[in-house]
């Protein structure tokens, strides 16, 4: 077991750490918002961590609460405005904003090192950080999820109208969860950029955002445990076609496009199914079998 794990430690901790980017996305898929700002967020937290970490010389968890908190202040001065637009204005309005912030640390070069990045970061994230912060995450979704908040955020999920009508402040709900995937995507940039000796500016970006709410689809947008399954499946399966670059990106683009037309409630609604294939057409029969005899 500890061979297996030291021999793939690396594919252990990026899984948990796209984990906790599906999680930052799947809070705001709850609330019926499709945010590609995962990306700039998360920048915003790694870099600044490192800065952190290496200008002033701060101890590693008062670099990840400012990582943390420097996205979720950025999330809440950006969900004033682009919150109240709708659809495609909304993702093109967040798109712009990661892409600013991408071009920002791309031209930044006394403070991010620009095209180069910056080199020579601390490891200081070890495995059990990453475990025990997607554990508080998952944790903390299903207990908010069985209390009035959750059934607030699925009244703001299924239709704005009604839920307006019975008294829900719609707009104040999706800028708090705004803020709180803010957050969580900018622990991840902090883990990650202290996880790996080197961040840039290529780290970050469109792709960045698309791939978190990809975990959360893929896995499924019932559940907390979706953006995990979702980010386990996108992680290990692009490691085990390292020997064809061409044949990874073309079985993991399939993937996800057969997840999406045959499941469309994600691979957690694979179980369920597979459950009812099982064992629910045998009791299915016998229950009949009694009606056709009478």
């Amino acid at each position: 077991m500890m061979s297996f794990l030291a021999s793939y430690e690396n594919v252990i901790a990026l899984v948990l750490i796209h984990s906790v980017l599906g999680i930052g996305a799947y809070v705001m898929l709850s609330v019926n918002r499709f945010s590609l700002a995962t990306g700039g967020l998360m920048a915003l937290g790694a870099y600044v961590s490192v800065l952190v970490t290496i200008n002033a010389g701060l101890p590693f968890p008062v670099a990840l609460a400012a990582g943390t908190l420097v996205a979720a202040v950025a999330a809440l001065i950006l969900g004033f405005p682009v919150l109240r637009l709708e659809g495609d204005y909304f993702a093109l309005a967040t798109l712009a904003f990661t892409e600013v912030v991408r071009v920002i640390a791309l031209n930044w070069e006394s403070v991010t090192g620009g095209a180069l990045g910056i080199v020579s970061i601390p490891i200081e994230t070890r495995m059990w950080h990453l475990v025990l912060t997607l554990a508080v995450l998952v944790g903390g979704v299903l207990y908010i999820r069985s209390t009035f908040i959750g059934r607030i955020l699925e009244a703001c999920r299924q239709d704005e109208m009604p839920a307006q009508a019975i008294g829900i402040d719609v707009a104040r709900v999706r800028l708090v969860a705004f803020v709180v995937s803010g957050a969580i995507c900018g622990l991840a940039g902090a883990l990650s950029a202290h996880y790996s000796y080197f961040i840039g500016p290529s780290d970050f970006g469109l792709i960045r955002s698309i791939d978190a709410i990809a975990y959360a689809v893929l896995g499924g947008l019932g559940n907390v445990i979706g953006p995990v399954i979702g980010a386990i499946v996108y992680t290990v399966l692009p490691e085990t076609l390292r020997f064809s670059a061409q044949a990874r990106d073309i079985l993991v683009s399939l993937t996800v496009i057969l997840v999406v037309l045959f499941l469309p409630k994600g691979l957690l609604s694979l179980g369920p199914a597979l459950y009812r294939g099982l064992f629910g057409g045998s009791r299915g029969r016998a229950s009949v079998e009694p009606e056709a005899a009478e």
